[in-house]
Parts: structure tokens; sequence; C-alpha cells
């Protein structure tokens, strides 16, 4: 596919999540994200162990791991602005200082969303074809985040043509960052840093869905995340194999 189908894709993608999670009651809203929050952050991560690092480590450059590291610990950054919103978390209990408390989600969602777009630098290279399986797991991913950002906005009393316009602009960030890689052609000497960096930040979004319990009172995960997680692993498996 070219970079505009992607683009395009990744647009629709997180407006139909944002659909779901206006067309479903809110006593059903949470369990559905967290279904999709599961399946989508199983599917990445197995795309990132089975496709992105085998590919940027076969060179067995050891500065490369450095790249990853600083992806994996900015997120962490960022989940300080988001409040894990990126990885379904929704949990504000307090409305006092909703203006501030908006800014700051989108501030770190932006920069979120724009390293989304980071891994599309292998089409200036002409050597994407092992990244296509990557792509599309930012893509399902973009479904979670358009849910999410919805029941987000519901949550804070945004209203609904208002929410639409903010979830609009954030819809556009990943394709903004796919086609500003691609004006820096200097950077196709540097693809691996790159798409470590990248392949970091979206490992910690991915175990971070994985691996936090849905109730801290009580140890392990529940059956009903653990058959999403299955079928987002048993996907991964399926679409790398092809």
């Amino acid at each position: 596919m070219s970079l505009l189908v992607y683009a395009i894709l990744c647009l629709v993608l997180i407006f139909a999540g944002a659909g779901l999670a206006a067309f479903f009651d809110q006593s059903n809203r949470r369990k559905i994200v967290q279904g999709i929050q599961s399946l989508s952050g199983a599917f990445l991560f197995g795309i990132l162990i089975l496709e992105l690092f085998p590919a940027i480590f076969k060179t067995h450059n050891h500065t490369i791991g450095i790249f990853v590291l600083i992806g994996f610990f900015l997120q962490i950054g960022i989940d300080v602005l988001t409040g894990g919103v990126e990885h379904g978390h929704i949990h504000f209990h307090e409305h006092n200082h909703k203006k501030s408390m908006l800014v700051s989600l989108f501030i770190g969602l932006g920069v979120h969303a724009v390293f989304d777009g980071l891994p599309f630098v292998g089409f200036m290279t002409g050597t994407d074809n092992h990244l296509h399986s990557v792509y599309t797991g930012i893509l399902l991913h973009k479904i979670a985040e358009g849910f999410t950002l919805y029941l987000v906005m519901n949550l804070l009393g945004i209203s609904r043509w208002r929410s639409i316009g903010l979830i609009l602009v954030f819809a556009f960030l990943t394709p903004i960052g796919m086609y500003l890689i691609q004006k820096f052609p200097d950077l196709s000497s540097t693809m691996s840093y790159i798409l470590a960096f990248s392949g970091g930040s979206l490992l910690h979004v991915a175990i971070t869905i994985l691996f936090e319990s849905e109730n801290l009172h009580h140890h392990g995960i529940a059956w009903r995340k653990l058959i999403w997680i299955i079928a987002g692993i048993g996907l991964s498996i399926l679409i790398v194999s092809v």
C-alpha cells in the first residue's frame, strides 16, 4: 500500500473506534475498550518481537539497543501527561481542572501519535517490505485510541461536536508524523535508530496493556482478557507468516 493509503486508514480507524464508543452504552464501554486494547496490544507486541526487533538488530549494532531504551522510557514520561490513556487507562476522579487536564492529555497524546508515524521511515528507503505488519499493528492500535479518546471526552463532559473536532485534530497527527519523516531524506541512513526508538515506545505501550492488572486487588489476568491476548498474538503470527 502507498503512504497515502496508510494515512487515510489511520484517520478512518481512529474515527471508527470513536464511533464504536459512541454507539455502545456506558455500562458496556469499559469491557469493550479492555477487549480492543488487549487485542491490539497483544498484536502489537507480537509484531514487535517477530518483525521489528529482529530487523533492527540483524546488524548486531549494540548502540541500537540504547535507542530502544530511550523510546521505552520516554513513553513513560508521556504517560505522566496522558495518564496512560493511549493504553486504556481512564481514571479521572476530579474534574475541577478539566481544561488543564485536556491540554496535558493532548500534548502527551500528540507526541505519542507523531511517534507512531516514525516507523514509516521505511517508505523513503524502499526497503519497507518487512515493516508492513508493523504498520498494521499501529493501525489496529488506532481503533483502540479512538475508542478510548472518545470515552475520555465523554467523562470530562466535553460536548459531542467539540469531541469530534478534537478527535479529528488527533487523527491527523500520525499521518503528519508519517509525512514529516519523508521530508528528511538524510534520515534514511539512520533508519535503524529511528525504528529502534519508535519500537521502544511501542513496546512500552504494548507491555502496559498486556501486563497491568485490571483489578489491583487481584493477581493474574482475567480469562476474558487472556482470550483477547491469545487472539492478538495468534493474529500477529498469522500476519508475519503470510
